[in-house]
Formats: C-alpha cells, structure tokens, sequence
C-alpha cells in the first residue's frame, strides 16, 4: 500500500474510531448515570467479563493469524482457494463457540463464584443470571474477527471500522429504554442484540469484497491447518493475559464498594487514545507487515516499523500527560452525573492516574507484536505475554494493599512496560538494527514537548479554576475544552521548535483533507 494510501486508510479508521467512542463514551456515561457505581454495574461489569475473556481469547487469535495465512494462500492458489479457506474458519467458528455457550451455561455458577469470590448474596445471582445472558455475545464477537480480519486483509478497512458505531447505538438504546424498567437485565440482553449488530453493518462490505458462504468445513485446508499450527499459541498468550483481568476483579470485588466500576470507566478513558489512533496505526501496517515479509521484503519491513513506533510516540505520550494532568475534571465532566457521584469521580480519576502511566508501552507492544505475527512467530509474543502476565499477577498481590485499587492499575502499567521492552530486545535479535537511534530521538523530542505542554496546562487550569472556582457541568466542560486546545497548541509549537517530521506530517495531511474538503464544497456550489 502506497504511503497516500496509508495516510487515508488511516485517517478513514481515525474518523470511524473517533465517532465510535464519542458514542462508547456516551453509553459508558449512560451507564453511570442510571446505575453509577454501584453493585448492579459491578454485578454486570463481571458478567460482561466472562464471555469477553472467551471473545478476547478466540477473536484475538483469529484475526492475528488470519491475515498474514489469508494473504499466503491468495498468493499461492488464488482468491478461490483463500474464500474456501474464510468459509471454512467461519464454520469451524461457529460450532466452536456455540459449544462454548452451551459449557457456559450449565457452568456459570461455578464460573462466576471463581471471578466473583468478593460477591455475596443477590450479586451472586444476579452476576450468574447475567452471565448466562450475554454468553451468546461470544458467537457474534468471533465472527466479527473472521470477517474484520477477512476485509482488512482485502484492504477495506471502512467497514470493519464502523462496527464500534451501530454497537453503541444499540447499547444506548438499551441503556435507556430497558434500563429503567427491566433493570440491568434489560441492559444485558441489549448488550446482546448490540453485538449482533456489528456483523449486519459488515455485510456490504462483505458483498462488495465479493465474499461468498459456503457451507464448507475443509480440515485439509492448507491455510486452515497453518492457522490451527498458529493460533495455539496466540490462545494461551491471550488467555493468560486474560487471567491477569480475572485476577484484577477478583482482588477488586474485596476492595470497596465500586472499585471495579472504577477501574472499568478509568480503564475505558485511558484506552481512548489507543483504539481510536494507536489501532488506526497497527491496523493499517499490518497488511502491509504482512506483504512485506511474505515477499521477504525484510529492509522495508523495518523502516515500517520504525514509523509505526515513531508514530505511536508521537501521538500517546502527549495524550498520556494531558489525561494524566486532567484526570479529574476529564471523569468530572464524562461521568459525573446522576447517580455517579463525587466519590466515585475521584475513584475513577485515581486509576486513571496509574493506567496513563502505560499508555506508551501498550502503544507500542500493539505495533511490535505484528510485525512477530506477520513473521508468522506466534510463539515468541505467547511466552513474553505469560511472563508479563505473571509480572502483572505478582505485582496485583504486592501493590493492591497499599494503593487499593490504583495498585491493580498500576501492575497493569509496569507489566505491559516489561513486555514491550522484552518484545523489542528479541525481534531486534532476531531480525538486526530496527532503528533504535531514530526511535530514541523521536522518544526525547515528543518527550520534552509533552513536559512543555503538561506544565502549560497545569498553569493554566489553575488560573481558570481561579476566575470560576465552582463551575457547573457546562462551564467545566467549557473550561477543559480551553485546556484541551491549549494543550494541543502547546504541543505543536514545541513539536515544530523541536522539528519533528511527525508534526509536519500530520499537517500536511489534515491540509490536504481541508482542500479536498473545501474543493468537494466548491462543486456542488458550482453545480447548483
């Protein structure tokens, strides 16, 4: 893909991300607003986790070693030969996770007396109820995966972008209209229904890709057989990873009331800044990983890779500071409404504190882990993942009592910093100089940049809070908006001080949007 494509595709998905969060944001909002943090979210926000944990552990899987195995066999025996094989997964897909639902089911009051051990009482029965509601959201999850992975591997990258949209229109809905009445059962089966929908907005991309079904389960498919080789260890990597989420809530349901809710809306606002720009990266050059190392291509694989990770610095260490230095007023204005009090802010804005911390290393485990993908390792990101996941468990037992809460966010943070470090180590050994020194100077640039515009607009923030001392939900909102752009300017004056090529990269980019914009408006001027 040509770097203008890049550029679009990305920007493509960056749109899509930005309108999809905005309305996570609004259904997480909802949610606190209705329910606040209290043990009927607490009770959900459990449940959810359970057939999340399967969906992360299987999608995950699925759409990692799909596009690389996908474009092999297109590449070796035709589009023919790479549908049979789509068809195929979807099948074996389908009766994997409907048996999945069925173990769940029956299983589910062992299951959550596991992850729930804090619970006591109704929450138990209600967590198990849940539970057993929102399993089938696993089913639809996973084909999700085969057909995001499917499209993006045909370099249609809109569709699956847009997934996050319908998802959270369904789930307001639910929110608000089941919410009152049926309670957080209402918001369960909503949940269920807004899965569901993220496959039917796939289905005209789906068609313009010319896919079509077959009923087709090939066990001798050569890219089937290579994806089951593949996948193994991408399922205990990320099951493991899940185990240090299953330890986190279950260490949380001891610790006060709403303590999971806190880490779920800390967690949700942190990883705004990677799946809205950090994913739009990773998503596009992974296709293009993917090329490259099939064709061997192993000088353009790296210079890639360095402008993934200059690209993730450039854009997650100024917006880990500014969420960082505006923790509290960012939760105020998001959340802090109806039945999500002034507590429950300040529970939310002290794990945020800790989770920005890891923002940075996150970014860059995501870029790193695909280019070990589409050099079709999965072994080597399994094993440092468990090590991480072992460092994160230990540190949730250290950490927990002296930081409550703040410390499971914390481990969180210091065990993706040591899988990032250990993944850039090994792939450095294993494939020569990755551009180490173009990646440190980008790294002490954006770095001081990011320090200029956090003591910028912590100055400033005061001064505003001075003229209004106690502002309203409007007036903050309005006040964190000056800080925001304030922030914004800050960073790119430095960013041009300090010349890095990123600023003006993305300048000429959002130029080129405005002209093609603007000359879209002078036409249908012209023709009316």
């Amino acid at each position: 893909m040509k770097k203008e494509q890049l550029f679009k595709a990305a920007g493509v998905i960056t749109v899509a991300s930005i309108i999809s969060k905005v309305l996570g944001f609004f259904r997480e909002t909802s949610l606190a607003g209705v329910f606040g943090a209290t043990a009927a979210t607490d009770a959900y926000l459990v449940a959810t986790m359970i057939p999340w944990i399967l969906f992360s552990v299987v999608s995950t899987a699925l759409s990692t070693t799909l596009i690389p195995v996908f474009t092999q066999r297109v590449h070796d025996e035709g589009e023919e030969a790479g549908l049979r094989f789509i068809n195929t997964l979807v099948n074996f897909v389908l009766t994997f996770c409907l048996i999945l639902v069925i173990i769940g089911y029956y299983f589910a009051p062992q299951i959550v007396k596991i992850v729930a051990r804090g619970f006591q009482g109704e929450v138990v029965d209600l967590t198990i109820l849940l539970t057993r509601l929102l399993l089938p959201m696993m089913v639809f999850y996973a084909l999700s995966a085969v057909y995001t992975g499917y499209l993006q591997s045909k370099e249609r990258f809109t569709w699956p972008a847009l997934v996050g949209i319908p998802f959270n229109v369904v789930m307001i809905a639910s929110i608000f209209i089941s919410g009152w009445t049926y309670g957080i059962v209402g918001v369960a089966i909503g949940s269920v229904l807004a899965t569901a929908s993220q496959i039917l907005i796939m289905l005209p991309g789906l068609k313009r890709a010319k896919y079509r079904y077959q009923l087709v389960l090939d066990w001798k498919d050569p890219g089937f057989k290579l994806v089951g080789k593949l996948i193994i260890p991408i399922l205990l990597g990320t099951g493991a990873g899940q185990l240090g989420t299953i330890v986190n809530r279950m260490l949380a349901t001891g610790l006060t009331e709403g303590s999971i809710s806190a880490l779920n809306f800390g967690t949700r606002l942190t990883q705004l800044p990677l799946s809205i720009f950090i994913a739009a990266v990773a998503t596009v050059l992974y296709p293009t990983f993917s090329n490259m190392a099939a064709n061997g291509e192993m000088g353009g694989l790296r210079k890639a890779l360095v402008g993934g990770i200059r690209a993730s610095i450039f854009l997650t260490i100024p917006m880990a500071v500014g969420m960082i230095v505006l923790r509290e007023p960012i939760v105020r204005v998001l959340f802090e409404h109806g039945a999500f009090d002034a507590e429950a802010t300040a529970m939310t804005a002290y794990a945020v504190f800790f989770l920005g911390l890891g923002l940075l290393p996150m970014a860059l485990r995501e870029v790193i882990s695909r280019v070990y993908f589409a050099l079709k390792d999965t072994f080597t990101p399994m094993m440092l993942g468990i090590v991480a996941v072992v460092v994160n468990i230990i540190l949730n037992f250290v950490l927990v009592g002296p930081l409550a809460h703040g410390g499971l966010a914390l481990s969180t943070s210091i065990a993706s910093l040591v899988a990032a470090v250990l993944l850039f180590i090994i792939l450095r050994r294993k494939m020569g100089s990755l551009g180490g020194m173009e990646m440190w100077d980008c790294f002490w640039r954006v770095s001081l940049a990011s320090a200029a515009m956090g003591c910028g607009v912590v100055a400033l923030w005061e001064v505003l809070i001075g003229f209004y001392p106690d502002p309203g939900l409007v007036m903050d909102a309005v006040l964190l908006t000056v800080a925001i752009c304030a922030g914004v300017a800050i960073y790119a004056v430095a960013s041009v001080l300090l010349k890095l090529p990123e600023w003006k990269i993305c300048l000429d980019y959002t130029k080129k949007i405005v002209r093609r914009f603007m000359g879209k408006g002078q036409s249908r001027g012209e023709s009316l």
